[in-house]
């Protein structure tokens, strides 16, 4: 996910992952978490944006919590591609 995500999409980062089931999807420039969120769910992802975890609103770069756990390798390639699909439409 980490190589995927920093080759195909500019200006994403990620972090976390090495914490466990869950990592931090730092959104590019110019995209916001609902409009992420929103176009996630139309390609069947589930994700959800990081202000839904802060306590106070605005304190934090757009990102995404993205859980991926131990999906079958097949479930996670299909996954992965729809996410990047995602972000680099505009």
């Amino acid at each position: 996910m980490l190589e995927t995500v920093r080759r195909r999409v500019a200006g994403a980062s990620i972090t976390g992952i090495a914490a466990g089931l869950h990592a931090l999807l730092k959104l590019p420039n110019g995209q916001t978490e609902d409009d992420v969120v929103g176009r996630a769910a139309e390609h069947g992802l589930a994700v959800e944006g990081l202000s839904s975890y802060a306590r106070a609103a605005g304190r934090h770069s757009a990102a995404l919590v993205v859980g991926y756990g131990t999906p079958p390798d097949h479930a996670f390639t299909g996954a992965l591609a729809r996410l990047v699909a995602v972000l680099t439409q505009r």
